[in-house]
């Protein structure tokens, strides 16, 4: 479980989408040892992870669900990885700190008009 190599992260998932649809999603690829979807006070956090029992089933997963559409919401779904290895992985894009937390936004408030909220500031990449 430490290696993280049969550990896949999931990010980008709807609010609805709970630990039952998880598990479900995921386990055509292969024997799940551990599902969960990161959850606080107000439900969903909307990121979860998976546990193959396999490295075989997890490389499946990714290269099938990476991408896809879960209830209208194209999902990034990838290897875990701790913090640790993501900033080795960066380098030093990690000196380079130019992403912006906002919280508190209207439920209806989507990509595209965060987008346009922001543009005026620099290019917005993601």
């Amino acid at each position: 479980r430490k290696s993280g190599v049969c550990n896949v992260f999931i990010k980008n998932l709807d609010k609805q989408i709970d630990n039952k649809a998880l598990y479900d999603t995921f386990s055509a690829f292969g024997n799940i040892l551990s599902c969960k979807i990161v959850t606080d006070d107000n439900g969903s956090k909307g990121y979860g992870f998976v546990h193959f029992e396999t490295e075989e089933a997890a490389r499946s997963a990714i290269d099938k669900v990476n991408g896809m559409l879960l209830n209208d919401k194209k999902v990034f779904v990838g290897r875990f990885m701790s913090r640790k290895e993501r900033i080795e992985q960066m380098g030093d894009k990690v000196k380079k700190f130019t992403n912006v937390y906002v919280k508190n936004l209207p439920e209806d408030v989507d990509d595209e008009q965060l987008t346009k909220l922001f543009e005026k500031y620099g290019v917005v990449t993601s």
